[in-house]
């Protein structure tokens, strides 16, 4: 521990140019050590080492302007943090071209030429040693965006970062293994890398090491473990554990069903944004399956999943509009929402539309367009609507009756090819 005397010494060299001096009381000052706390004279003397040439002292320097950490004497500058790192980096300080790298690549609207450069002191951090940055790179291999895709070079990246304990690396060699991408697929190669990284709090890595035991596959099928990895992985705010998680808890199949502890896990991947969980909330909800039954919120999240594209909440939602319930009635609603679900291929979705074009519910009466959705449904198997498309077909001319043939002729492949994708 640094003592006034020690202080002083300090001091006196840093007066007199010595660089590594400044530095070493540049950090005295920012934590407090030996002097009072001071971050103003801390920067002060940080940007005369730095000025020097002092290479760690440029990275410290690009790092608080990267972040400005809540330093009062510096404000968040991106320009100048690259400036600074690139100093730093040029001296070959490995931390300096992984973070130079990092905010070149992620320099929001960065071009080609930026992002090229950001590979360059990816590599040249990687062959200094940074795990970081040899993950980064075997990124960039593996996605095969800015550079070929190799896959190759990237396990040997990811092996090289994994060896030196980086989560990331490790995980990364996990999704090869697991993918056969570059290697013969092993399973248990892919368990024994998530292992590693999920051991160090790795969220995606117990997210796909809960998926094995969940699935069996490389490893003894347990939904125990699989729960257990899932809900760190959940409690990281990981959105895929989250929901995975809440399906086995709902699902009771090997675990005690518990509705209340499913919908906490749902409902928080929902108010994130996850389509599906919000689909699945609003489902619970309009049920009142384990929790108490609230429509009203039901709805809410229907409208969140439907807008999100989730087939099953348009349906639902167009129910909503179309008997009124807690929300006033809307017949152009419930046309929309139908609309959108039939076009997805939602049988029941065809044939309430159908109805409501053939009997003007809310619509001018569309005998050609109901009688194209009316015909779907019957031909996916709701008999029901195969009485009400014969009655809109006596109502057809013959050229109206062919031009909604041609209208299912030209849906088939359509929905076919909005399947598959």
């Amino acid at each position: 521990m640094e003592t006034a005397a020690t202080a002083d010494r300090v001091e006196a060299s840093a007066q007199s140019g010595t660089p590594e001096a400044q530095f070493a009381l540049a950090l005295m000052y920012l934590i407090g050590r030996g002097v009072p706390r001071d971050e103003q004279q801390g920067i002060a003397w940080l940007e005369k080492a730095a000025t020097q040439g002092h290479a760690e002292a440029q990275f410290h320097l690009g790092a608080r302007h990267a972040t400005s950490q809540g330093i009062h004497g510096i404000k968040q500058d991106i320009d100048k943090a690259i400036a600074w790192y690139r100093k730093s980096a040029g001296q070959g300080h490995a931390k300096a071209q992984y973070n130079l790298g990092l905010l070149l690549y992620g320099r929001k609207g960065a071009n080609a030429e930026e992002k090229r450069e950001a590979i360059d002191w990816f590599e040249k951090a990687a062959s200094g040693g940074h795990a970081g940055a040899q993950n980064n790179l075997g990124l960039v291999y593996a996605n095969g965006v800015e550079a070929p895709r190799d896959y190759r070079k990237a396990i040997d990246l990811f092996a090289r970062a994994a060896a030196q304990g980086d989560a990331a690396g490790q995980n990364n060699l996990g999704i090869l293994y697991s993918s056969g991408k570059g290697v013969p697929q092993n399973q248990m190669q892919a368990a024994g890398w998530y292992a590693k990284a999920a051991a160090l709090g790795h969220a995606a890595a117990q997210y796909n090491l809960a998926n094995l035991y969940e699935t069996g596959k490389g490893v003894s099928q347990n939904m125990d473990v699989a729960a257990r990895w899932y809900r760190k992985a959940a409690e990281q705010g990981h959105l895929k554990a989250q929901l995975s998680l809440a399906q086995i808890l709902a699902r009771g199949s090997h675990l005690p069903k518990d509705m209340v502890e499913a919908m906490s896990w749902y409902r928080k991947a929902a108010e994130r944004g996850h389509a599906e969980a919000q689909l699945q909330v609003a489902k619970i909800l309009d049920a009142g399956d384990g929790v108490e039954r609230d429509t009203r919120e039901a709805l809410r999240f229907y409208e969140l999943a439907a807008h999100q594209d989730v087939v099953e909440a348009q349906f639902r939602l167009g129910m909503f509009y179309d008997c009124g319930v807690d929300v006033d009635k809307n017949d152009e609603m419930a046309l929309h929402w139908y609309g959108k679900a039939a076009e997805q291929g939602i049988a029941r979705a065809q044939y309430n539309l159908g109805l409501m074009l053939a009997y003007e519910q809310g619509t001018p009466a569309d005998p050609v367009k109901a009688w194209q959705w009316l015909n779907l449904a019957e031909a996916a198997g709701l008999q029901r609507a195969a009485r009400h498309r014969r009655a809109v077909e006596t109502r057809l001319s013959g050229q109206e009756l062919a031009a909604a043939k041609s209208a299912v002729a030209e849906w088939m492949p359509r929905h076919k090819r909005q399947r598959d994708r």
